[in-house]
């Protein structure tokens, strides 16, 4: 066995070797080049959504079990992103009637409108579960961990009533809804406990 073994992999290099050489004989170069229209994209590109600093990933447009979970993650990253840039509309606009996350949308347009600012805070996914699809919609649980959040006063002093610790092992949820009209998803709950 271990002869015929060593005899079909020196039949497979011999059959390389013939095939390598057959690639070294000097070939005239081609002296056109393809034109751009012989090359046909695949698909259209779809338009980019979210704020420019950063864009929803094409992986969270796709209507199936991966891209739901991509785009709950990409929008917990929309929220984190409110700790450098008191920006809440692209929590708005990716927001379908969840009511928490106009509420968080809300909160950060009220203490961007007071002059405050955000230092930490930022959601870290841990797990999700397996995404129930149904047409159109599909949920997920989470668990997450949410870092100490400092509120900056206009001054930049410590907000303490609006600041907190930090939460571990939050447990909670997601849905979420297809948007034919911009081919994404929009966010229709979302709760951490």
């Amino acid at each position: 066995m271990t002869r015929r073994w060593a005899l079909h992999v020196a039949a497979c290099l011999l059959a390389g070797a013939a095939v390598l050489t057959g690639c070294s004989e000097k070939q005239a170069a081609s002296g056109s080049l393809p034109t751009t229209s012989s090359a046909e994209p695949t698909e259209d590109a779809l338009p980019p959504l979210g704020p420019e600093d950063l864009p929803m990933p094409d992986e969270a447009r796709t209507q199936d079990a991966a891209g739901a979970e991509a785009f709950v993650r990409y929008y917990i990253e929309l929220i984190n992103r409110t700790s450098t840039v008191m920006d809440a509309q692209p929590l708005r606009d990716f927001s379908d009637g969840c009511r928490d996350c106009d509420r968080i949308a809300g909160s950060i347009e009220q203490d961007a409108a007071a002059g405050k600012t955000y230092s930490g805070g930022e959601i870290t996914v841990l797990g999700v579960g397996e995404p129930l699809m149904k047409t159109g919609t599909a949920s997920m649980a989470l668990q997450v961990d949410q870092a100490a959040l400092n509120v900056l006063d206009a001054s930049g002093a410590i907000d303490q009533e609006d600041s907190s610790g930090a939460y571990l092992g939050l447990s909670g949820g997601a849905a979420v809804r297809w948007n034919e009209s911009t081919d994404s998803w929009l966010m229709t709950a979302l709760t951490l406990e």
